[in-house]
């Protein structure tokens, strides 16, 4: 089975590309615009598709959570699936698995999962085509796992008495082990008779964001100072997005606010048995974690 992988040198992109190089009958060809060790070079945008030879499966990792001077939302998760459909048959016209976000919609009002729901909407009017939607990867790189640490730091820096706007705590999202979307890519890959379409990929329990800081602090009780969201929210949109976009941009923000959880049973249909607990990860991931951790 000879797979190729856009996106391949990210968080998300490498465990998926170490998971399927671990089994025999796969070829895996990672790809990254980026001179990575272990990855071809490969920009989708300038170099020709057809050095990438027959393909029987394309999974495109390739995502942003926020823009840059090089990359927007636009072009990487809506002007890269163009691409990627208009360069299908120069491959061998593969089976594409794309990797987008739980929530994506196209008339969301947060351009990130409006992006992104463009995208899957595109790609899903095409055949053979499978849009994986996952919540949070339990993975120590990716961008969301490393802002919820600086919370957590910031927890045992305050004495479990964090600063937050309202109605954070209560926000509820549903991490998934990467193990099960390692997975489930594998099954994708095999198996012709699954129905295209989206799939939401969730772990087994919803928890809220003051759960999660409970479980990775290790506290029993958490006492948050609760501000209210309408002054926190100017400034975060005026001041921290301006000035400190690394930290926090307004869609972000305005991401804290929204829960992001799902079903488990489609993705449970196609694995054939239960999807994996995450309370395990983050209690090991922030056992022990110093500031030298989020720097």
């Amino acid at each position: 089975m000879r797979v190729v992988i856009i996106g391949a040198s990210g968080a998300i992109g490498s465990s998926i590309t170490a998971a399927l190089r671990a089994l025999p009958h796969m070829q895996i060809t990672p790809c990254s615009r980026k001179g990575v060790e272990g990855c071809f070079v490969f920009d989708p945008d300038l170099h020709d598709w057809s050095i990438l030879g027959e393909q029987d499966v394309l999974i495109n990792c390739a995502g942003i959570i926020r823009e840059s001077r090089e990359d927007d939302f636009k072009k990487v998760h809506l002007d890269l699936v163009r691409t990627i459909l208009a360069n299908r048959a120069r491959i061998g016209n593969p089976r594409i698995i794309h990797i987008s976000a739980l929530g994506a919609d196209p008339a969301h009002d947060i351009a990130f999962l409006r992006t992104k729901g463009l995208g899957d909407e595109l790609l899903l009017s095409h055949p053979d085509t499978y849009v994986l939607r996952p919540s949070i990867v339990c993975l120590s790189g990716t961008l969301l796992v490393k802002k919820f640490k600086w919370l957590v730091f910031m927890c045992k820096v305050l004495q479990n008495r964090p600063i937050m706007p309202q109605g954070f705590a209560e926000t509820r999202v549903q991490p998934v082990m990467p193990e099960d979307l390692n997975e489930l890519l594998h099954d994708l890959c095999l198996q012709p008779d699954i129905p295209a379409g989206a799939i939401d990929v969730v772990g087994s329990t919803p928890f809220s964001f003051k759960e999660l800081l409970l479980l990775a602090s290790g506290k029993e009780k958490l006492f948050p100072i609760e501000l209210p969201k309408k002054l926190i929210e100017p400034v975060t949109r005026n001041f921290i997005s301006v000035w400190f976009p690394e930290l926090m941009n307004y869609d972000q923000f305005k991401l804290l606010f929204k829960d992001n959880v799902a079903s488990t049973e489609g993705m449970e249909r196609i694995l054939g048995h239960p999807v994996q607990e995450t309370r395990s990860f983050w209690t090991h991931e922030f056992q022990h974690l110093t500031l030298s951790d989020i720097l």
